[in-house]
Formats: structure tokens, C-alpha cells, sequence
């Protein structure tokens, strides 16, 4: 072992007003350092790419919400002295585990101390101009998940300085008594706090402040809807990607029709953990902020469990803080929103994966159609689940009368209510209100080579993840997917390459020979999008009116009329 580390320059360039330096020690580890507002970081590069790309992870961009800083907003992190080393992913945020995630790693530590982010940034450049940012808001139910367990290392090889954050979950991100002593929302101002120590610190790592491109997936996309509809995250971000999630899908916000609404939630919650004083908020919170960290969640998951109303821990309107003062609709109508470039879409078979009846032995007969579509209402009261049961038989099982046509009718209610109709209806309003912008659509269709679904279908939720983080990792073939086909890497290439090109220049082009389709803007009468496929095309949607019709009246039921200001889609 060398007994001192060797100085030395890895870029050729200045990326910044700050000094990038790397040290190799004599195991030729690299590593970089950077300032930041808080301190001085030390990140370690991995050389093993086409392009070598430093990380630096377990960034602290908040302080530890614990204490009397449970559900409360973000507070600035303490600086430090000297160089902390960025070389370890910090605790992810304590959450239900869930199973089978091609992503997660099961042994990653857990803890309410969590607000930590992570950079990837390529070291080689053929410019001294600052690249393209992406922020990455994973998705997870608002419940789970964390940025650590997707390795952005491929992504940013392609010219990109990525970002991946954790935020609060569960009951840490979301609880409120629907007052100014706790509003919630405190899971989405840890991504504006997020954002905040992007724009403040991104150019020591190479990265451009003034062209952020925020990205997220499930309800991590719904998130970025969000972020666009917020004046407190207005001036962070300048393009954004949407996957599989919506700020108008039935999950994605806390609507007037819940049957659970958060102030029952809460009290329910804090009376299973012994806070009893449910008529005082002040000293409801007190009592919070002392109860065992994994005690609140587990109490928090038996009362998602018991009262079996879905999600009940999500964002929600309030002014307090001020994160999303009016319902989603109205800001949309008003053009009250973030006017940015946008790319949004959704998978073709999101729910085949999740309902059992539909990959069973057993025929889905129109009964068994209506029991999975029941399951999904359950947010809803009695009357408006069965009013909006028979919307969604009408529309989606009309005139089906062979089981593979009802099999089929099943999963795209299902698809449209809970994905498309939302993500169209939003995109819909988003191109009337901004049209000065580029706004894009796509359908991912491809089904991987190692799909374990039945045969009818094709792109499950969140399988196009392991496409845009690279389908040849070690991370996704160690999970049983096996060595990715020609088609899945090319898929794959596509992916990236679009994605990362709309961050670098608004357009979604690609150089992969089997994706030249020209992907044209979605403009108002005009719902163009992209077939993403081992072929892809160029399409427009040829029934919008249907799916769109359809959602109005769902959320007729969970908001009331004013919904009505989302205008279907002339086709």
C-alpha cells in the first residue's frame, strides 16, 4: 500500500468556478473530490465504463428528520470540515419492503435518518461547457423504494450528470390532521429541498444548474406531476419525464371522495401507538415525535392494512407549507403550472403482472372482470365504487364476448384507470395551456426475453426501468432475467439514448439503427406518440375520447363537478 495518495488531474477541462481533483491510491482506486456548500466531498470513479463516471454517494441534503424535526419541513444540513467521504449509499428511509423488485437490494439498512442524494458524473468530455442534469424520483407507492438502488452509472456514461434521491415515506412523508400544526407533504418538500441543493451545488460536479431535467417513474412520475403543478418547485427544473404516473391518477393525491381521509388516518395511527389527545394537534405531534421510529411505521402499515382503502398516506392539498394549494385539476385549467418540456407515457400492460386472476388457469369471465376491477376501487365509498364500476364495464366490456376479449377488456380498465386515461387527460390540458413548449408521448410495448408473463402480454409496470438503467448490469441479470438478447440491448440503447437526448436538447431522437421512427410532438387534435417497441413507431392515438370520457367520470366521483374541467381529447 502506497503510504501517500498520489494528485492527480482526471478531467482535461475545468468543469466549473470549483476544482475537481482525483487521488489514485495504490489499490488504483480513483476518487474525486468536489465542494459543495456544505463541505467537501470524496466520490470514487469507476473506470470499468465506456466512459469513466464518478459517484459520489450518500450525499446529506437535509438534516436527519428525527426528533422534534418529525413531520416537519426539511432543514438545511450542518456543514462539516475537511472531506467527508461519498464512497457508501446512506440509510434508506424506513418503508414497507417490498418483494421481488428487480432493484432492491434486501440487506440495504433502513432508518428515519435518510435525506441523502447521489450524484453520477462522467469524467471525460469533449467540452468545457456543463452537461445536461437529470434528478431521479423513484417510485415505490409513496411507501417504498429509494434512489440508491438504481446504479445511474450507464446512464450518465451517455453525457448526463445524474441524480438520485431518497425522500420520506409512509406515515414520515405524508401524515397530517389536515391543519397548520401538520400538513403532510413532508415526503414532497424533501424533493424540492432535493432540488434546491441541485441548483446550489451541481456545477462542482460538471453539471448545468439551468438545464435540469426532473424524472421519475410510478409514483415517483406522479411526483414530478407534482413538482410541475408547485410554485415552491417552480425555477428548479426545465424539462421533465413522466413514467407510469400522474398528479390526476386515483392514487397519486388525497381526493374529497376518499372514504380515508388523512385526519382519520392520523388518528387512527396515533391512537394504535398510544397518542390519545386526538383533539389536539399540538399534542398529538408531541406525543409523534416520541414514539419508536419502526413502532409508528408498523402501526402505519396494520391501519393500511385493516382498513383496506389502498394508499393511505399520499400528498395532499393544503397552504400551510404551500406545495399544492389547489386540486390538480384546477391548477391545470388555470395553467397554473411549471410551462416546461415535458415526455410522459405508460406501459401497455401495467397490471398484468400484479393480478393473479389474469395470469391464472381460469378464464376471466365478466364477474371475475368485475372482482379485479373492485379491488382497485377501494378508495372509494360503496355508491361511487359501484357507479364507477359500471363506467368502467360500459366502456371497457362492451360488446366482448369471447374470454380473450374480456381478458383483454380487464387489464386496460384496469391500465387506463389507474395509468393512461390520468396521463393523457393531464398531457391533454398540459399542451392546451402550454403550447409554447415540446410535449411528447409514448406506449412502451416491448416484452423482454425474459418476461415471465402469459404470452398476451407484453410491457408490465416498471420493466422499462431496466431498460433505461441498462438491461446489461450485473444488478438486473442477477435476477434471474439472464443474459439480455440483441433486441433487449437494443431496447435498451433506444431508451437511454431518447431519454437522455430530451435532457440534452428537448428532442427524444436516437441513433439506434431499429429506433429511427421520428417521434412527433403530442400537440392539441393532434395526439401523436411512440410505439416503443424492438421496432418502434410513429402513431396517433385513434380513440382517445373513450379512455377520456371515461376517467372524467371517476373523478366526477372522487372530486366532484369541477373536475369537468378536464376536456376529453378530440381524436
Amino acid at each position: 500500500m502506497a503510504s501517500a495518495w498520489l494528485l492527480q488531474a482526471l478531467f482535461t477541462t475545468v468543469l466549473s468556478n470549483e476544482i475537481l481533483q482525483a487521488r489514485q491510491a495504490g489499490t488504483h482506486d480513483k476518487f474525486l473530490l468536489a465542494n459543495t456548500t456544505s463541505g467537501t466531498l470524496r466520490g470514487r470513479v469507476d473506470s470499468g465504463l465506456p466512459v469513466p463516471v464518478a459517484r459520489f454517494a450518500g450525499i446529506p441534503y437535509a438534516k436527519a428528520p428525527t426528533g422534534p424535526l418529525r413531520f416537519k419541513a426539511p432543514a438545511s444540513p450542518d456543514k462539516w470540515t475537511g472531506v467527508r467521504d461519498a464512497l457508501v449509499f446512506g440509510d434508506e428511509c424506513l418503508q414497507r419492503v417490498a418483494a421481488n423488485d428487480a432493484f432492491r437490494d434486501p440487506n440495504a439498512p433502513h432508518s428515519e435518518d435518510c435525506l441523502y442524494l447521489n450524484v453520477y458524473t462522467p469524467t471525460k468530455r469533449t467540452s468545457s461547457a456543463p452537461l445536461p442534469v437529470m434528478v431521479f424520483i423513484h417510485g415505490g407507492g409513496y411507501n417504498s423504494g429509494s434512489g440508491s438502488s438504481y446504479d445511474a452509472s450507464y446512464v450518465a456514461s451517455k453525457g448526463v450528470v445524474f441524480v438520485t434521491i431518497n425522500y420520506r415515506l409512509d406515515l414520515f412523508g405524508f401524515l397530517s390532521t389536515e391543519d397548520d400544526i401538520m400538513p403532510g407533504n413532508y415526503g414532497m418538500l424533501d424533493q424540492v429541498a432535493a432540488l434546491k441543493w441541485v441548483k446550489n451545488n451541481i456545477a462542482s460536479f460538471g453539471g448545468d444548474p439551468n438545464l435540469v431535467t426532473i424524472v421519475g417513474q410510478s409514483a415517483g412520475s406522479a411526483s414530478v406531476s407534482l413538482l410541475t403543478l408547485s410554485p415552491l418547485a417552480k425555477g428548479l427544473f426545465h424539462r421533465a419525464i413522466m413514467e407510469s404516473g400522474s398528479a390526476l391518477s386515483p392514487w397519486a393525491v388525497e381526493y374529497p371522495g376518499n372514504r380515508m381521509t388523512h385526519r382519520i388516518a392520523a388518528r387512527l395511527i396515533s391512537n394504535a401507538v398510544n397518542c390519545n389527545d386526538l383533539n389536539n394537534s399540538s399534542a398529538l405531534l408531541s406525543c409523534l415525535q416520541k414514539v419508536d421510529a419502526n413502532t409508528l411505521l408498523k402501526a402505519s402499515l396494520g391501519i393500511t392494512r385493516a382498513v383496506q382503502a389502498t394508499l393511505i398516506n399520499v400528498p395532499r392539498v393544503e397552504t400551510t407549507f404551500g406545495f399544492l394549494p389547489d386540486k390538480p385539476t384546477a391548477l391545470l385549467s388555470r395553467g397554473q403550472f411549471s410551462h416546461v418540456d415535458t415526455l410522459r407515457g405508460f406501459n401497455s400492460d401495467e397490471f398484468g403482472g400484479i393480478i393473479p386472476a389474469l395470469a391464472g388457469p381460469q378464464p376471466v369471465t365478466r364477474e371475475v372482470a368485475k372482482q379485479i376491477w373492485r379491488g382497485q376501487l377501494a378508495q372509494f365509498t360503496d355508491i361511487d365504487r359501484e357507479k364507477v364500476l359500471k363506467s368502467m364495464e360500459a366502456t371497457f366490456l362492451t360488446g366482448k364476448t369471447t374470454t380473450d376479449a374480456i381478458q383483454r377488456g380487464t387489464l386496460d380498465g384496469v391500465d387506463y384507470f389507474v395509468f393512461g386515461a390520468p396521463m393523457v387527460s393531464e398531457l391533454e390540458k398540459v399542451v392546451s395551456k402550454a403550447p409554447e413548449k415540446k410535449h411528447y408521448l409514448y406506449q412502451f410495448n416491448y416484452r423482454p426475453s425474459f418476461s415471465k408473463a402469459p404470452q398476451w402480454m407484453s410491457a408490465l409496470h416498471g420493466q422499462e426501468m431496466i431498460f433505461w438503467f441498462d438491461a446489461q448490469i450485473k444488478l438486473i441479470t442477477d435476477k434471474g432475467n439472464g443474459i439480455p438478447t440483441l433486441n433487449d440491448r437494443l431496447v435498451s440503447l433506444e431508451i437511454m439514448g431518447r431519454w437522455t437526448n430530451f435532457a440534452k436538447t428537448g428532442n427524444p431522437t436516437s441513433t439506434i439503427p431499429n429506433a429511427q421512427a421520428t417521434w412527433n410532438q403530442y400537440r392539441s387534435g393532434a395526439p401523436n406518440y411512440l410505439l416503443i417497441n424492438s421496432a418502434s413507431e410513429a402513431k396517433r392515438l385513434y380513440s382517445p375520447r373513450v379512455a377520456t370520457d371515461f376517467y372524467r367520470k371517476v373523478l366526477d366521483s372522487l372530486q366532484g363537478p369541477s373536475s369537468n374541467s378536464i376536456t376529453p381529447i378530440v381524436g
